[in-house]
């Protein structure tokens, strides 16, 4: 599969922009993706995170071609690219590209 990169959804949302904040630095160099089947808003939803600290999710339609891979048993990571920040919005976001392991 091509690498895609991404810029993170749902960044806005709970303790994102916090997180963002402390583990988006290319010393967390790699991100784990984590289905969601349950997620009432999304059943394709992946989350990226590190543990149980979210950062945000793949967009829709990303997240429509990855968590059906995820499913049938592929396993992927998001790698940082870039924090995105947008001055003088305090807001910010997170670039990943997500790449298929080979378990």
């Amino acid at each position: 599969m091509k690498k895609i990169s991404t810029k993170l959804a749902g960044v806005s949302f709970g303790d994102c922009q916090e997180n963002i904040r402390l583990y988006s630095y290319p010393s967390f160099s790699t991100y784990e993706l984590q289905r969601e089947a349950d997620n009432p808003n999304d059943v394709n939803a992946v989350r990226v995170g590190i543990d149980d600290v979210k950062l945000g999710y793949l967009p829709g339609p990303i997240a429509q071609i990855i968590g059906p891979m995820m499913d049938s048993g592929r396993t992927f990571i998001a790698e940082h690219v870039a924090l995105n920040e947008c001055p003088p919005h305090e807001t910010v976001g997170l670039t990943v590209k997500i790449i298929e392991t080979r378990k």
